[in-house]
């Protein structure tokens, strides 16, 4: 007798909405979890970019979409704590962390030494004059390799483009000398900000295409941001790597848009896949 008095009361406790406080305590609290992982996230991480974005996205929402966003939020901030690539040497001193795989948001890169090999030799030939420079200058290989497109070149039409230029970074902007040796120019790069989206799978040129198309959608619908400069791509992996364990990031340097070509209010930094 008992057992059938518990199950009539949560019956009628379902047909008279009587879950719905429930429902609401736990959309507070999940906002509130969101709020303290965000206080306590560095402000440049992918998780504090998630959460961030996730209270815009809630506070426009309507209320039955609010818990959906805010436990999705959750989940991918932690994903993002989470993710490590698989890297194979290490990074310039000051570079960013890569960021989750799907994840569209502005990122700032520092000043950094780089040597280059520009005009459209193939990737394999370019690599090669890289390493074959960093062997007889002895500077350790770091990872991101850069690829870079021109205008002209950039992986925007319907028939993929190969890159036209590559680029080794080095560690510290002290190391070695700047100045041009045989085909590779070596020279301090300048600060730049780039919207980016990370990838894993191959190093296809469709891959990259796809990808920066994606970019630049992102741009058409956040006018606070303007492009400048032409596509590159990030790879941080070796052709040894499994192509499936290949991590890239694929990006297009931007700044502010002048105060009146922006139409819309800003929306944020970062798109969740």
């Amino acid at each position: 007798m008992r057992l059938k008095y518990w199950c009539t009361c949560l019956a009628l406790a379902a047909i008279l909405g009587c879950t719905a406080p429930r429902q609401i305590m736990s959309e507070t609290a999940m906002l509130d979890t969101v709020r303290q992982q965000l206080a306590a996230e560095n402000p440049d991480s992918d998780a504090a970019v998630i959460l961030a974005e996730a209270l815009k996205e809630a506070g426009s929402a309507r209320p039955d979409e609010q818990a959906e966003i805010l436990d999705r939020t959750l989940r991918q901030a932690e994903e993002a704590r989470q993710f490590t690539p698989p890297l194979e040497a290490p990074l310039p001193e000051g570079w960013p962390k890569p960021s989750l795989p799907g994840l569209i948001r502005i990122k700032s890169y520092p000043a950094v030494r780089a040597a280059w090999v520009r005009g459209a030799a193939g990737n394999n030939r370019q690599f090669m004059t890289l390493f074959h420079h960093i062997q007889d200058r002895q500077i350790a290989m770091t990872g991101p390799v850069v690829m870079g497109y021109s205008a002209q070149h950039a992986p925007e039409t319907a028939k993929p483009q190969a890159p036209d230029s590559m680029a080794f970074l080095y560690r510290r902007l002290d190391q070695d000398s700047k100045g041009q040796f045989g085909q590779v120019e070596v020279d301090d790069e300048r600060p730049t900000r780039v919207v980016s989206v990370g990838l894993t799978g191959s190093y296809r040129e469709t891959n990259f295409q796809t990808a920066a198309a994606k970019l630049r959608d992102w741009l058409q619908a956040h006018k606070e941001w303007e492009t400048a400069g032409p596509v590159r791509v990030l790879a941080y992996n070796s052709p040894f790597m499994f192509f499936w364990r290949k991590y890239s990031e694929v990006q297009i340097p931007v700044r502010a848009a002048a105060p009146q070509a922006r139409t819309t209010v800003p929306a944020g930094e970062a798109t969740p896949k």
